[in-house]
């Protein structure tokens, strides 16, 4: 999904901050002497030093934690509209009488509002700043779950996806930048998972939901994180790196203050955040037209065939149909099955999170896809198992496939939130120079969402025409990521 794609846009490109005497100052002795005088420190000054030392080092980030949960309500909403289809899919097609047809357009239409979206956020967030862009995606959001509220047939519910997606094109593109801009250097990467883990959330509380209420009232529940985004908006500051580039300096020194604390010294983070703005504004502009330079085309080739590799991998298929395939799996619960499918996802990105620096991203990758490929292969050859004389499956064969199918979904999103999940957003991020990052991040989140709504639109005919040949199919493709990692 999209996840954590343009946190590091701008906010990467910031120098690091200068504090004085640092922690360099905090590797000296604590029993000198002062300098000069021949009289020791006393114990008191000495835990007083330290504890000023460290308060000019580390800022209060209250505020900027504060702020990150108010707006992950954003990618909150998007990943409920993301679940929505899984566990409404049976009620919405006997309440309306929708072909299958119909609600693959249904449900695959998102993709294509996502699309729209992203093509305009980056102009938007930049024109109108990042509070005021994510305070316009909340009115598609809300006129979309408005209108599967009230809509009685195909038309009116396919529109109201597809606001939903353009909503959440926005959200996707500027929660990430704003998390970025506003956090402490200390934490930037920690807040940063928040994006991908607030989706993940949605997603199960979708599956959650799903369970005890119908389809109608799930929609209007869908419109709750939105509303809190609206009013939690009114207490979380604009981007300071947004305020410097539209050169309004008293609110950006107001803003920053707020965002470090009172007792924090910002001034050294302000020449930062000016500079970083006046060497941006100095480079050329640049066009689409630009990346078709030899060295910006190969990572521009590697960054988006990792993109067309993480969707064709099938995650959106899985995650958008979970009930329907535990179902023609044979699991008993299929509702449960896929509360424990996103629960699961949940847990995994948060262990991503901490291992992402740590062990690095090609292994990662390489693991992930490895995972992804066994897996599905097994929820194919479950489906196969299935076929095979059904007449005489026994009971204790028909529990070995079930629970075959199960796990192996459960190892597939685990595996995949362990890498593919998040780190082709990231080496976007990080391969091209700062100047490109804005169009070679919007051609990635448009193949992206795009890739995503040819895999939704045709998953389920393909799981009509062969289940087992549909999970082989992507099984193939995750070994193709293993291959080109």
């Amino acid at each position: 999904m999209v996840q954590e794609d343009l946190s590091g846009m701008e906010a990467g490109d910031d120098r690091p901050v200068a504090v004085g005497s640092g922690s360099h100052d905090l590797e000296k002795p604590l029993l000198g002497k002062n300098e000069g005088s021949s009289k020791p420190r006393s114990s008191h000054h000495r835990r007083h030093s330290l504890r000023s030392r460290r308060d000019a080092v580390l800022p209060n980030s209250a505020y900027a934690v504060f702020s990150t949960l108010v707006v992950a309500l954003g990618p909150l909403s998007l990943g409920f509209a993301l679940g929505y289809t899984s566990p409404t899919q049976a009620s919405i097609i006997e309440d309306l009488n929708f072909t299958i047809a119909q609600f693959s357009t249904f449900g695959s239409i998102l993709n294509v509002g996502c699309m729209i979206g992203a093509i305009i956020s980056g102009r938007l967030a930049d024109y109108l700043g990042r509070r005021r862009a994510l305070l316009l995606a909340v009115i598609p959001l809300l006129a979309g779950w408005s209108l599967i509220v009230i809509g009685k047939s195909a038309i009116p519910l396919i529109l109201a996806r597809t606001l939903i997606g353009f909503g959440g094109g926005i959200i996707s593109f500027t929660v990430p930048m704003y998390i970025g801009e506003i956090s402490p250097k200390h934490l930037r990467g920690t807040l940063g998972t928040m994006n991908q883990l607030a989706i993940t959330i949605g997603i199960t509380l979708s599956y959650i939901c799903g369970m005890f209420f119908k389809w109608r009232f799930l929609a209007l529940l869908g419109g709750v994180p939105e509303i809190a985004l609206i009013v939690g908006l009114l207490f979380v500051p604009e981007s300071p790196r947004w305020l410097a580039k539209a050169g309004k300096k008293e609110e950006l020194s107001s803003c920053l203050q707020k965002l470090r604390g009172a007792d924090y010294n910002i001034a050294n983070e302000i020449a930062d955040i000016q500079a970083a703005m006046e060497a941006s504004n100095a480079l050329p502009s640049v066009k689409l037209s630009d990346l078709k330079q030899r060295k910006l085309y190969r990572p521009l080739i590697a960054g988006i065939g990792l993109m067309v590799l993480q969707q064709f991998s099938g995650i959106n298929a899985v995650m958008f149909f979970s009930k329907s395939i535990f179902a023609t799996a044979g699991v008993s619960n299929p509702d449960i099955a896929s509360v424990a499918l996103g629960t699961l996802q949940v847990f995994m990105t948060l262990a991503a999170a901490g291992l992402m620096d740590k062990a690095g991203r090609r292994i990662l990758l390489m693991v992930s896809a490895g995972g992804m490929a066994l897996s599905l292969f097994l929820v194919g050859f479950s489906f196969y198992l299935r076929t095979l004389q059904p007449e005489k499956m026994t009971d204790a064969l028909n529990t070995f496939i079930c629970e075959l199918a199960l796990v192996s979904l459960l190892v597939y999103i685990a595996t995949f939130s362990l890498g593919i999940g998040a780190i082709p957003w990231i080496i976007m991020s990080e391969i091209f120079p700062a100047h490109v990052k804005g169009v070679a991040g919007s051609v990635a989140t448009l193949i992206n969402w795009f890739c995503s709504y040819a895999v939704t639109m045709i998953f389920n005919y393909m799981l009509l025409w062969s289940s087992t040949g549909n999970n082989m199919e992507i099984h193939l493709c995750c070994i193709i990521v293993l291959s080109w990692n």
